[in-house]
């Protein structure tokens, strides 16, 4: 049987998701073989902190209880209805609609996808994916593509990124005369970066602790790269600050922003923080003329694009319900057929070469 522990941005509050995005995958994957759970995969993304494994039925109650004191000790907090269980087609259904971008903040992003495939990736180069595992997230990933390929549910701000720099957008009108700094350089830096120049932001300037990879992306971008260790001193000149660093702590702090204060001579200084954890300390947004912006203000967004997708999302929905319904009836016949029969089972409507 196939189950899934989770939580999400729907679920569980900023603080426990932070340590949880903050446990290492391949420890954890570690963690779960002790306990006997050898086919298992981690998605751990901004929003969500989920394990997928394959319980034989007769372990089903001792490894569920074991999943849920896991996550209790990961997140370091008592997380009850927070954490969610999945079992069966039910968990099946959860992955294909979490791939297909149905259960992100942003629905219809296309970031999930790539993050759903390293997951994967990550769980098979750790020897922790076996049949039913292989075959659940290659149809996982094959959903995923027919819903963008079939649907229009990418149409519109789809990922964080693209809702983050509409908000800016939102609050200074144009960003043709504005000055933004972008911490970080990773995917969704990058991501923010795009959708920055389509703007025609005045000026970008990218700070990353790998100054190589900031002078790579600021390139890109036609913006300027910024030493690490030298961000601080731009908080006097720049109109937005846009977090996505992957630091396991605040890299912006309230002293930091207060130091800047006297040069800015009272101009108004936003922060977008779409890391996860987060990047800026919550405590700034107490300074005069000091706005933060956090992953739970991109709801309102989150909610417009929601409207104008509707339709498309029905679509999304019903491609999902089918193929999953097609993996658990394939899923039935693994555990009914002979062993000669396995070595050619697949799902119904996976091509040859997808699932194996």
């Amino acid at each position: 049987m196939i189950v899934c522990r989770g939580v999400s941005h729907k679920t569980c509050p900023v603080e426990p998701r932070e340590r949880l995005a903050a446990r290492p995958a391949a420890s954890v994957l570690g963690w779960l073989k002790e306990r006997g759970l050898d086919e298992a995969v981690v998605l751990s993304t901004c929003n969500r902190f989920e394990v997928y494994a394959v319980v034989p039925g007769e372990r089903a109650p001792a490894a569920k209880s074991a999943l849920a004191e896991g996550f209790d000790a990961w997140a370091q907090a008592a997380l009850g209805e927070a954490s969610y269980l999945h079992e069966g087609a039910a968990a099946v259904g959860h992955l294909f609609r979490v791939a297909a971008g149905l259960d992100s903040l942003v629905v219809g992003e296309a970031e999930i996808l790539g993050q759903v495939k390293q997951a994967y990736e990550t769980a098979r180069l750790s020897a922790s994916t076996g049949k039913l595992t292989n075959v659940l997230f290659q149809r996982a990933l094959f959903v995923g593509k027919k819903v963008r390929s079939d649907t229009g549910i990418g149409l519109g701000h789809t990922s964080v990124a693209s809702v983050a720099v509409d908000l800016a957008e939102r609050i200074f009108g144009t960003l043709r005369e504005r000055e933004v700094l972008l911490l970080g350089a990773g995917e969704m830096a990058e991501l923010t970066a795009k959708h920055l120049s389509s703007c025609k932001i005045g000026r970008l300037l990218v700070a990353n602790r790998t100054h190589e990879r900031a002078v790579e992306l600021a390139g890109r971008f036609r913006g300027e790269a910024v030493r690490w260790e030298s961000f601080a001193p731009r908080l006097e000149t720049v109109d937005i600050v846009i977090g996505s660093t992957g630091a396991d702590h605040a890299v912006v702090t309230r002293e930091m922003v207060e130091a800047a204060q006297p040069a800015r001579k009272g101009r108004s200084l936003f922060f977008i923080d779409i890391a996860l954890p987060r990047d800026v300390e919550e405590a700034v947004n107490d300074l005069d003329h000091v706005y933060l912006y956090t992953l739970a203000d991109l709801e309102g967004v989150v909610k417009e694009n929601l409207e104008r997708r509707r339709g498309e999302l029905e679509a999304a929905g019903r491609i999902v319900e089918e193929t999953a319904r097609e993996f658990s009836a394939w899923e039935s016949t693994v555990g009914t057929a002979e062993e000669g029969n396995l070595r050619h089972a697949r799902p119904v409507g996976v091509p040859t070469g997808e699932a194996s």
